[in-house]
């Protein structure tokens, strides 16, 4: 009976790298990974937005968060993956260097003050969480999704 409510208490999140940085996005909100295909680029639109993918007959824009953050392109190595998350019935990619695991988190470890984050991150980013030794960056779907749409 008490692991049933400890459970309650836990937040699960893909976890990924980007620069050797830990990043997470909520688990129920990943429609799935795909290794990297071919995209389409788009003229004429800001140079994080890598350009599109053909993902079963709908029209997938990707997001390069390494250029986003760092501010330099990514490249493609074979444990790279494109991580198709879905919310408000929106699909978008985000381009990562590395998938690692499904974690799950206890709330109690989860801080929605962001302030302390470098301005490439703070808008983009919605909690910060400690996982073993990691410190994972959980990021703001609605605020890449808005942005992304915006762009289209």
């Amino acid at each position: 009976m008490e692991q049933e409510s400890d459970l309650g208490d836990l937040e699960q999140f893909l976890t990924f790298t980007i620069e050797k940085e830990f990043f997470g996005i909520r688990l129920l909100l990943v429609h799935e990974i795909l290794k990297p295909v071919l995209i389409t680029r788009i003229p004429n639109v800001d140079d994080y937005i890598l350009g599109v993918i053909n993902l079963r007959g709908e029209i997938i824009p990707i997001v390069d968060l390494k250029k986003r953050f760092h501010g330099t392109d990514s490249e493609i190595f074979p444990v790279s993956r494109i991580i198709v998350i879905m919310l408000d019935e929106k699909r978008i990619g985000v381009l990562v260097d590395e998938v690692k695991q499904v974690v799950k988190i206890q709330k109690d470890f989860i801080s929605y003050t962001t302030d302390d984050l470098s301005l490439n991150y703070s808008k983009m980013v919605e909690s910060v969480s400690r996982y073993e030794d990691h410190l994972i960056l959980n990021l703001d779907l609605e605020q890449i999704v808005d942005f992304v749409s915006s762009v289209k």
